[in-house]
């Protein structure tokens, strides 16, 4: 399975950690010390998650060689949707008329977006698909709360768009493997982090719980991969975390051995992004691939759930 082209959607609206300083009453550089985050970007007056999605797909189209034609398959993923039944996936096929392709929502948490391009690639397996237009768009504000001391000053929005054939695209940029598991039976499992839209919305319960996990997770996901490709370390030139915390991604980089360098980052300037944030990193680092070299997207996600993808730009 081929990455063809890829986009992204940020709102314009730029929170710093001055704000939350304002509302909570610690000092400024407390946030970035805690989790890595020095801003990020709110949906301003009148959008959200599906109006955020098709920013996403028309940025894709403007930058990148591709375009819409023969799509047979529409992912749209998120867990904060402004919609459950007009889902991303719906209101993309309309925007875009893209005639008679599946449409469908997937929510695995911040694992979402992994697990969608999971999905597409056994649709592609089965001969079903053979070509997915996958968008990952996450609305947190609307349902977090900045005074909620415990994790208002974590949540950004954006989106991101990928699309995806069974045959190479001048992106040049092959999935060769993805792995999706669900762990709700570990710690917490569904009550380290829920999002109940009429009882406190998204509420993080369980922080030091998610932590532990999400450090051993994705690490352990980075290694079975590369295990089962018989690819080492060494050989990554990118690893692609889910951006939730600087400290989660610094321990699992440690845990890696990997250096600085080779770890992407958006999170400084993002926050985060839920399970857009693997997608808007990997649209913003995939130019640092050279031919042969490899990248690995990891991330965990509430509920609990973990999802990894390997990828290559070929030689």
């Amino acid at each position: 399975m081929f990455i063809h082209a890829s986009g992204e959607y940020l709102p314009e609206r730029v929170v710093d950690n001055d704000y939350f300083s304002r509302l909570t009453g610690r000092p400024s550089p407390w946030f970035e010390q805690l989790t890595g985050i020095r801003q990020r970007r709110r949906a301003g007056e009148g959008e959200n998650a599906n109006s955020m999605a098709i920013a996403a797909v028309k940025h894709l189209l403007r930058t990148g060689d591709a375009n819409l034609e023969d799509i047979d398959l529409i992912i749209g993923a998120s867990y904060t949707p402004w919609d459950t039944i007009g889902t991303i996936a719906h209101v993309l096929q309309r925007e875009f008329s893209l005639a008679n392709a599946r449409a469908m929502y997937l929510s695995t948490a911040c694992s979402s977006f992994i697990d969608a391009i999971d999905m597409a690639s056994a649709y592609f397996a089965s001969g079903r698909s053979t070509k997915a237009l996958v968008v990952a768009s996450e609305h947190n504000s609307l349902y977090s709360s900045d005074g909620d001391e415990k994790s208002g000053h974590l949540w950004g929005d954006g989106a991101a768009a990928l699309i995806l054939g069974n045959t190479p695209g001048k992106l040049q940029l092959e999935v060769l493997d993805t792995h999706t598991v669900g762990l709700a039976d570990r710690g917490k499992g569904p009550f380290g982090i829920t999002m109940v839209p009429r009882d406190g919305g998204l509420v993080m319960h369980h922080g030091k719980d998610i932590f532990v996990h999400a450090c051993r997770e994705m690490a352990g996901m980075a290694r079975l991969l590369l295990e089962r490709n018989k690819l080492t370390v060494g050989d990554v030139r990118l690893v692609i975390p889910h951006q939730a915390n600087k400290r989660i991604i610094d321990s699992v980089a440690d845990d890696l051995g990997l250096a600085p360098q080779r770890v992407a980052l958006t999170i400084g300037e993002l926050g985060n992004t839920g399970c857009a944030s693997v997608a808007i990193t990997l649209h913003r680092y995939a130019h640092k691939l050279e031919p042969g070299e490899y990248a690995l997207l990891i991330a965990f996600g509430g509920g609990y759930s973990a999802a990894g993808a390997l990828v290559r730009r070929a030689p």
